[in-house]
């Protein structure tokens, strides 16, 4: 309960700043990232990362349609036909627990596509648009017949993956350290949908196209 009110503090900080700092035309967006493109190789790991994060509790994970409301581990494995295993605390520690392989095979079915929102505003104080990514949603991939079927998995605030004790590495040739949030500040990856562009006459609503 008080992850959940502190997220919607934030987000009303943030209208409220808007407001007060003369940002105009605040909106959010949704995009979709293919990990199978080779330019997005990069974080094909993530949503692996992100699903033992939050097995191992280090962030929590909330529902699709309601992304204020948390969805305890034990109900995203049900949904998806698993269980917690039954072992014997003498014999494992908890973050291993996580990494075995019944899980790490079961994350691996989320490594096809990731999605994230964010929020677009325009500071007309200083003409320049600012964004902030809310949230990254993983997604459980089934081969069809044709092509892949997703399916919608747990949501993760980026807050709360900056929060935690160890953060989500990402590889890069040019840095050490490369965090997730630095990987969403300066994106090197492309998303199925066009990114809203650094100027005020862009930034409008579009319809956002779903990969099926």
């Amino acid at each position: 309960m008080r992850k959940n009110l502190s997220l919607l503090l934030l987000l009303t900080l943030l209208c409220t700043y808007a407001r007060s700092e003369n940002f105009m035309a605040t909106d959010t967006f949704t995009y979709t990232i293919n990990l199978d493109f080779d330019k997005n190789a990069h974080l094909r790991k993530v949503p692996a990362e992100l699903l033992k994060g939050y097995c191992q509790g280090r962030w929590n994970g909330y529902y699709p349609k309601y992304e204020m409301n948390q969805c305890l581990f034990d109900d995203f494995l049900e949904r998806f036909g698993k269980y917690q295993l039954t072992v014997d605390a003498d014999q494992i520690c908890w973050p291993d627990y996580c990494k075995q392989s019944y899980f790490s095979d079961f994350f691996q079915q989320f490594s096809h596509q990731l999605k994230f929102r964010e929020v677009v505003y325009f500071d007309a104080s200083h003409s320049v648009v600012k964004r902030e990514v809310l949230w990254l949603q993983v997604c459980y991939s089934v081969s069809g017949a044709d092509n892949w079927q997703h399916y919608s998995g747990p949501i993760f605030w980026m807050r709360e993956i900056n929060e935690a004790a160890f953060p989500i590495f990402v590889p890069n040739m040019q840095a050490k350290s490369w965090t997730l949030q630095m990987e969403f500040n300066k994106p090197r990856f492309r998303t199925n949908e066009p990114r809203q562009e650094n100027s005020q006459q862009q930034l409008k609503k579009y319809d956002k196209a779903e990969e099926h």
